[in-house]
């Protein structure tokens, strides 16, 4: 891997960054500029926070961490995300109940330690 992604993982994987320290840099950005450029339906701060420590806590423990250990990533909201309506693109999905899991795509990046934030 290489670029911003690869840089997370490893400053993650080496302890020069926390997971949770990522994660607070990337919500802030997110609330920067969300407002101007609308790219988000939802966003997945507590899913995110649980997520990021569990990664702090597996390395604390000084466990082997996954390859994408803290990297930030969100999904279209075509994605069930468990707990969360699907929009699918579309208000008129909004009265739809919420998905009750995470479509395969997302359960295999948070195998992979990334941390969904939207």
């Amino acid at each position: 891997m290489t670029g911003p992604a690869h840089d997370i993982a490893r400053q993650v994987h080496s302890g020069e960054r926390s997971a949770a320290a990522v994660l607070d840099a990337t919500l802030a950005r997110v609330r920067e500029r969300d407002p101007r450029y609308n790219c988000f339906t939802a966003v997945t701060e507590t899913r995110a926070r649980q997520e990021a420590l569990a990664i702090d806590a597996r390395r604390a423990r000084g466990e082997t961490l996954p390859p994408l250990a803290g990297v930030p990533y969100a999904v279209k909201n075509l994605f069930d995300i468990a707990d969360e309506v699907t929009l699918a693109g579309g208000r008129v999905n909004a009265s739809n109940p919420p998905a009750r899991r995470d479509a395969l795509l997302v359960e295999r990046m948070r195998e992979a330690g990334a941390v969904l934030i939207g």
